[in-house]
């Protein structure tokens, strides 16, 4: 075991945990940093059991995925208990909350950009006046008559 001994030894322990005690630590709203510290890991570790466990990293998306309904749920209570008194600082904690779950789940959270649409009426106007002329030129012609 040259090398890192405190990494292969995080390793171990991750290896030996049930996935779902990482996976639920997350959902429940947790950063990798508390995990880490939480559980007395070297980030490292966390980052490398991570890849080898979920190399998409699908899991992760859905884990912060509900880690940002919860958030959610939370920004809405603190909003309904909240006191005049206390609004500002009710105003930063939901603030903080609405920015993470706008990093975890941008999908559903994140601000939607929307798409511009820049109309020029000096094209439209030329374009009017064109088809006016073209309708007038067809309507002076002079259409021969059938005899009958």
């Amino acid at each position: 075991m040259a090398g890192t001994p405190k990494f292969h030894q995080d390793m171990k322990l991750l290896a030996k945990l049930p996935d779902d005690m990482i996976w639920s630590m997350m959902e429940g709203g947790k950063t990798k940093t508390d995990i880490c510290i939480e559980m007395g890991i070297s980030r490292k570790a966390l980052e490398r059991w991570l890849d080898e466990v979920d190399p998409d990293g699908d899991k992760i998306a859905r884990a912060r995925a509900q880690a940002a309904d919860q958030l959610a749920v939370e920004t809405l209570q603190i909003a309904d208990q909240t006191d005049p008194e206390h609004a500002a600082h009710a105003r930063v904690r939901i603030q903080a909350r609405q920015w993470v779950a706008e990093r975890w789940n941008p999908k559903t959270y994140g601000l939607q950009k929307a798409q511009q649409i820049n109309i020029n009426i000096q094209d439209l106007r030329m374009n009017a006046l064109r088809h006016v002329e073209v309708v007038e030129d067809l309507s002076t012609e002079v259409t021969p008559k059938l005899s009958t």
